[in-house]
C-alpha cells in the first residue's frame, strides 16, 4: 500500500555536540532531498535534550506488557520514543569519534534499545530480539561525518555505521535504506605535519557529499512512498545455509544454559 493520503514523516536524530558543524550541514542536505519528494522532516539535536544515563535497573528489559517499556528514570526520551513511533523514516546523524559514534549516540540508544525491543522466542537455540513497534516499516539510514580520514580509508575509521545498520532496523522494525560517510575529500596530499595535522581541524564538506546526501533524502522519501519497505527480523537476517550449520552446531552444543 503506498502513502498517498497521509504526510510521510522523517525524523533525524543528530548526535553532535556541534550544532552548526559538518555533521548538521549534511543532515540539512538530506533534509532538502526528503522535503523536496513530499516528506515532512525534522531534527532532534540530542544535546539539546535531558537524556540520562541507563541505570541497568532492567525495568524496561523486564516488561512483559504490550507498547513501549517503562522506564524508571523521567526525562526527555519520554518524549523522544514517541515521536520515532510516529516516524516513517529515521535517519541517524553523529560525527565519527573514536572511530565510533558519539557517546551521546551511545547514551541515546542505551536508553532507546530495550524500549522498544524485546526477547523474542528461541531462534536456533538461541535468544531472539523482537520490536514492540511493529505497526509500520520504518525506512532507517545514517550519516557519519569524519575528520581526516578520507572514504577509501573507511572500514578503518567507521565501526559505528556498522553498528547502527546491524541494531536499528531490527529494534525499529525497519528495512535500511543506505548509509553516507563524509570523510576528508582532500584537493592535495598534505605536505609536512603540520598539514596533516591541521586535517582534523579544516573540514570542508564538498559538492560530491551534499550531492549524495541530498539523493539519500531522496531516495527514504520514495522508498517509504513505494510502500514496498520489508522489516528486518532475525530469521531474515541469516542466510538459510547459515542457520543448517547452526542448529546442527547447537544441537551438539548448545550455546545457553541456564544457571541453577
Amino acid at each position: 500500500m503506498k502513502m498517498s493520503d497521509k504526510r510521510m514523516k522523517i525524523l533525524v536524530l543528530n548526535a553532535t555536540y556541534r550544532p552548526n558543524g559538518t555533521t548538521t550541514e549534511l543532515a540539512r542536505s538530506f533534509m532538502e532531498g526528503a522535503r523536496a519528494n513530499g516528506a515532512e522532516v525534522d531534527m532532534i539535536m540530542l544535546r539539546e535534550r535531558t537524556i540520562g544515563y541507563c541505570t541497568n535497573c532492567l525495568k524496561c528489559y523486564g516488561f512483559t506488557g504490550e507498547g513501549i517499556s517503562p522506564c524508571s528514570l523521567k526525562d526527555d526520551m519520554d518524549e523522544l520514543i514517541p515521536r520515532i513511533v510516529d516516524a516513517d523514516g529515521i535517519l541517524f546523524a553523529s560525527p565519527v569519534h573514536n572511530g565510533f559514534v558519539t557517546g551521546l549516540m551511545t547514551v541515546f540508544w542505551e536508553r532507546l534499545s530495550w524500549r522498544v525491543a524485546q526477547p523474542g522466542k528461541p531462534f536456533l537455540n538461541f535468544m531472539s530480539i523482537k520490536t514492540r513497534i511493529n505497526d509500520k516499516v520504518r525506512a532507517v539510514g545514517s550519516i557519519a561525518s569524519a575528520g581526516g580520514m578520507p572514504n577509501r580509508l573507511r572500514k578503518s575509521c567507521d565501526d559505528g555505521t556498522p553498528w547502527l545498520k546491524s541494531n536499528a532496523p531490527l529494534m525499529l522494525h525497519g528495512q535500511w535504506i543506505g548509509d553516507i560517510y563524509a570523510g576528508a575529500d582532500l584537493e592535495h596530499m598534505p605536505e609536512n605535519s603540520q598539514d596533516w595535522h591541521r586535517i582534523y581541524f579544516l573540514r570542508r564538506l564538498s559538492a560530491r557529499q551534499r550531492q549524495e546526501v541530498y539523493a539519500l533524502g531522496v531516495q527514504m522519501a520514495k522508498a517509504i512512498q513505494s510502500g514496498g519497505l520489508k522489516p528486518v527480523t532475525i530469521d531474515r537476517m541469516i542466510h538459510p545455509a547459515l542457520k543448517w550449520i547452526l542448529k546442527l552446531i547447537f544441537t551438539f552444543s548448545p550455546p545457553y544454559r541456564v544457571a541453577r
